[in-house]
């Protein structure tokens, strides 16, 4: 995630409604629509795409299922806010995603670590996985409530790194946490989190910038 510039720290977002408009410098280069966007223009609300999640910690308990009767269980997956198809090539892409997400808010689980809100979510899980006791944690995910956060910005991908691209998928990266029997997802808005995914799953490199 470091290629990523984030030029100014964007305001904490996890309840998100989502609107994009999608230009290209010098040319159109790509449709796009918002992901499950409702409501009217201003106060959209959006439904991301969670996609898949992978176990970051991957003790399994008694029960056979992890985060069920004992320490908490972390997944990791990417929330796609825009969907993008690229209909040609050679121009850089710029659009801007607008709205309301709703979401577990992750500045709670990194001051668990007491971590900055700007700091990716990588660095969270190195911190999680060496947190022995929990015992914070869990007192954290037993009160935390879905909140709705606004975010306003633009995002720029260059044309060398759209060469091959068919689809694009704008968004952040996501923590999933499950504790005796609950689940709560957790979108990490910020520069350090934020990127895209073509059409094969890997990543492109983005540019944010707060409106």
């Amino acid at each position: 995630m470091g290629n990523r510039a984030w030029k100014a720290c964007t305001r904490a977002a996890l309840a998100i409604a989502v609107s994009v408009v999608t230009v290209a410098t010098s040319g159109a280069v790509a449709s796009a629509g918002p992901v499950g966007a409702v409501g009217t223009p201003g106060s959209f609300t959006i439904a991301p795409n969670l996609g898949q999640f992978t176990l970051i910690s991957p003790t399994v308990q008694l029960s056979g299922v992890p985060g069920v009767n004992g320490d908490v269980a972390a997944y990791h997956g990417f929330s796609t806010l825009q969907n993008l198809k690229i209909q040609s090539q050679g121009f850089d892409l710029e659009g801007r995603i607008q709205g309301r997400l709703r979401s577990y808010d992750f500045k709670s689980l990194w001051q668990v670590y007491n971590l900055p809100s700007s700091s990716g979510w990588s660095l969270w899980v190195l911190n999680f996985k060496r947190d022995t006791s929990q015992s914070v944690l869990k007192e954290t995910f037993r009160s935390e409530q879905l909140i709705d956060v606004n975010i306003d910005i633009k995002f720029k991908v260059s044309a060398a790194n759209l060469r091959g691209v068919s689809t694009l998928r704008v968004g952040f990266e996501t923590l999933r946490l499950t504790f005796d029997g609950t689940t709560k997802d957790f979108t990490v808005v910020n520069g350090a989190s934020g990127g895209a995914r073509d059409q094969n799953n890997n990543e492109v490199p983005v540019d944010f910038e707060p409106v």
